[in-house]
């Protein structure tokens, strides 16, 4: 990846990654985001670790092959919807509509993973810590999803109050067209933690009050029959050999009013957290990668999520995946790290 020479204030620059285009962002204190033209995924978030040398700790892609192929959805940006649509078909405002198929007969993750993203201006107070990228949805575009979207990524990179690192996140989406549109967002950062190769020696918290229970498909199951209670927050101390490909709702906020799902190193103290709005984000995935073609269980995956997968079909999400005309909705999270 090209490197960005360090600066008393924080740059935005053309990159490159195996021929694939990018953005580096590059903090004065010394964290550095690389973001792919492409699907504007996130590359690789890179802090000063204990020694001073960069450590990353985000599970990115490592050739554009990889990039391409999109295994594990690594760091995506998840527009339209989040997870996956059953039979990778769905009935909206009275009407079917049939999307692209994977392999395995859904539709996964959206419509934006390949799409290409161009840089777009941010307010003068923030283009010293700030990258956005924009890119349209039109209807024609996708088969499937008749429907205009106006989709806005904004990442952030800062220092906290006690010198955590942090990555914020928005997600902001504009129904552009005449009629109503379904929209339910999510991201899928993977994440690792200094000095642990896999993932099975980690602490992970989640502040949740139910478990959302799917069939073989991994489909939630219809209504009431979807939730299953579990004690908050939901604590895996270690994850040891669990494998979870598992969402979490009822989400319990913090005292400041935020959502905080922990990956912790017992050995270090190290903690990664994702954080979320409940508001606006209803749901986290959690994925131990078991699945991955390369290197499973070296990282999770902490997904904040609107809603729960299939929400285009449920009759107890219908409304709110409604997206009215020149509406706007938007995902705002972030991970912070800090340090034992």
């Amino acid at each position: 990846m090209e490197t960005a020479a360090p600066e008393n204030r924080a740059t935005v620059q053309r990159g490159t990654f195996d021929g694939e285009p990018t953005w580096v962002l590059t903090h004065p204190d010394g964290a550095r985001l690389v973001v792919a033209e492409t699907g504007a995924t996130l590359l690789s978030w890179q802090v000063p670790g204990p020694d001073g040398r960069p450590v990353d700790l985000l599970d990115g892609y490592t050739s554009a092959a990889e990039l391409e192929a999109r295994d594990g959805y690594r760091n995506a940006v998840l527009v339209p919807w989040s997870n996956r649509v059953r039979d990778a078909a769905y009935t909206f405002a009275g009407q079917r509509h049939e999307l692209v198929a994977n392999d395995d007969g859904e539709a996964l993750h959206g419509l934006v993973t390949a799409a290409r993203f161009t840089r777009a201006q941010v307010a003068a107070s923030d283009s010293d810590r700030t990258v956005r990228l924009r890119t349209a949805i039109a209807p024609g575009d996708h088969p499937g999803y008749p429907f205009a979207l106006d989709v806005a990524v904004t990442y952030s990179l800062g220092v906290g109050s006690e010198g955590e690192a942090r990555l914020d996140v928005e997600l902001s989406v504009v129904n552009t067209g005449d009629t109503a549109a379904p929209v339910a967002l999510g991201w899928h950062p993977y994440l690792r933690l200094p000095g642990h190769a896999a993932v099975n020696d980690l602490d992970l918290t989640i502040p949740a009050r139910a478990r959302v229970l799917t069939d073989e498909n991994l489909v939630p199951l219809a209504g009431e029959q979807a939730y299953a209670g579990v004690s908050a927050p939901a604590r895996y101390a270690p994850l040891g050999t669990a494998v979870l490909d598992d969402a979490f709702t009822h989400l319990v906020p913090d005292e400041d009013g935020v959502v905080a799902t922990v990956l912790r190193s017992p050995r270090t103290g190290d903690t990664l957290t994702v954080e979320q709005e409940p508001d606006q984000a209803r749901v986290v995935h959690l994925f131990t990668g078991d699945t991955l073609d390369r290197d499973p269980r070296a990282s999770v995956a902490v997904e904040p999520c609107q809603l729960m997968a299939d929400a285009f079909n449920r009759a107890d999400t219908a409304e709110a995946v409604a997206l009215a005309p020149g509406a706007r909705r938007q995902l705002v999270s972030g991970i912070v790290y800090r340090r034992g």
